[in-house]
């Protein structure tokens, strides 16, 4: 007779693990502040709270493209705005520097950018005010007056550029709106004024990237450089007026070069006098420029 075999043992299924429930108290998060500024003729400074995290992507509706998008990084460095006026070229043969003629009767040097040209002298009418995404530029003319520099990289007319799924030409801002990103280096409380640097990207590869400093109407409630603010602007005149302002987080610390040491020359040392035999006349010291003379040996005698 021959054995059965033992029977197979039924392996029970393993059930995951339920992870434990989080105590509220690790939940919430230490936020940091969003402090407001006040500017020249805007409202008391509000403080809000915002977390730390990255931005959330913001996903635009088809129907409503935007001519300054929400940042897509945290720390991204910028500064655009739009701005409502009629472009007049300074000539034909200089086509891409002229004025930009504001709808409140200010005239800003302008510059043409990239292929705006082709697209200006195609689709646009320069007699009609036009609605023109820009980059700001500020130059100190004297301590007191700043001159504001405009530079042209398109114009929202999705309606008549025939842009896709462009339904309405709401821009979803207004008029002299401009966002600027980037770290303060200077705040000055009673001549009120911030400076803003802002890092561009390099154009080709293997460059070094390049920076400009914006200077801005109002002050921020932080004097230690080093923190990554978002501000809100409006143009007023020719000045860029700081409407809102918020610390977004603190730059990482910038690697310092270490300098080449230059070897010192060493000072000659110093000659020891001699010691002087008792009863000899005192030695004068040798000058510098003596030079001992080589005698030659006697001739010899014919």
């Amino acid at each position: 007779m021959t054995a059965e075999p033992p029977a197979k043992r039924t392996r029970a299924k393993k059930t995951p693990a339920t992870p434990p429930t989080p105590s509220p108290e690790l939940e919430t998060k230490s936020c940091p502040e969003i402090l407001g500024v006040a500017a020249a003729g805007s409202s008391p400074p509000k403080v809000n709270t915002a977390p730390e995290e990255p931005l959330p992507e913001q996903e635009e509706s088809p129907s409503r493209p935007q001519p300054i998008p929400p940042p897509s990084e945290r720390m991204q460095y910028r500064a655009i705005g739009v701005v409502r006026g009629r472009y007049v070229p300074a000539s034909e043969e200089e086509f891409n520097r002229g004025v930009m003629m504001t709808e409140d009767g200010v005239e800003i040097e302008t510059v043409l950018l990239g292929q705006v040209i082709n697209l200006i002298k195609k689709y646009l009418d320069l007699n009609e005010p036009h609605l023109w995404v820009v980059y700001p530029r500020t130059r100190d003319v004297d301590k007191e007056e700043v001159k504001l520099h405009l530079q042209i990289v398109g114009v929202w007319e999705p309606e008549r550029l025939q842009q896709a799924n462009a339904t309405a030409a709401d821009p979803g801002v207004n008029d002299g709106y401009f966002s600027v990103r980037g770290e303060v280096i200077f705040n000055s409380q009673e001549k009120n004024f911030v400076v803003v640097k802002i890092q561009q990207l390099p154009r080709r590869q293997g460059e070094k990237p390049k920076a400009f400093k914006l200077k801005l109407t109002g002050t921020v409630p932080m004097k230690s450089p080093g923190y990554f603010w978002d501000f809100q602007v409006q143009r007023q005149g020719t000045s860029l007026v700081v409407q809102e302002a918020t610390t977004v987080g603190i730059l990482p610390p910038r690697k310092i070069k270490k300098s080449k040491k230059v070897k010192k020359a060493r000072p000659a040392r110093p000659q020891r006098p001699q010691p002087q035999r008792p009863g000899s006349p005192p030695t004068s010291p040798r000058p510098t420029s003596f030079r001992p003379v080589r005698r030659s040996p006697n001739p010899p005698f014919n």
